[in-house]
């Protein structure tokens, strides 16, 4: 009796962190969009600011050769601590560095990798509305 409300309760648990993960991933997506958003993305200066950071980022850790990451200046790590703990480790200027499988947290004064979690990006379909809250 005791084995079978202890796995009911190791069960219970695992449900539990599994949609706290979830909820987490979701919200790291919808900052990474709301950093892009704030940067003008288009410029020949941002993508090759974009390009010199990716370039940093591979010599310190191995990043798909397949796929060109997307690049944000944090500008209100303050913002971003209160929804995610994520950037408990980030600073105003560090980079986050978004592939389809991982954000990165890239410190480049120092030179150093503050933190990595994986995600999943979920391509736009043509005419989907945004899921970032005041969008479309």
């Amino acid at each position: 009796m005791l084995l079978i409300i202890l796995v009911i309760a190791l069960v219970a648990l695992a449900g539990t962190l599994e949609v706290k993960r979830r909820v987490a991933e979701q919200q790291l997506q919808q900052l990474t969009m709301r950093l892009e958003q704030l940067q003008t993305g288009g410029s020949s200066e941002n993508r090759a600011e974009a390009q010199r950071v990716i370039n940093k980022v591979k010599k310190l850790m191995k990043i798909n050769e397949e796929v060109t990451p997307t690049v944000a200046t944090i500008v209100d790590v303050a913002a971003l601590r209160q929804r995610n703990p994520f950037y408990n480790k980030a600073e105003n200027g560090d980079f986050l560095v978004v592939t389809p499988d991982r954000a990165i947290l890239y410190n480049e004064k120092k030179n150093i990798i503050l933190d990595v979690v994986p995600v999943q990006i979920q391509p736009v379909k043509p005419g989907a509305q945004s899921s970032v809250p005041g969008q479309k």
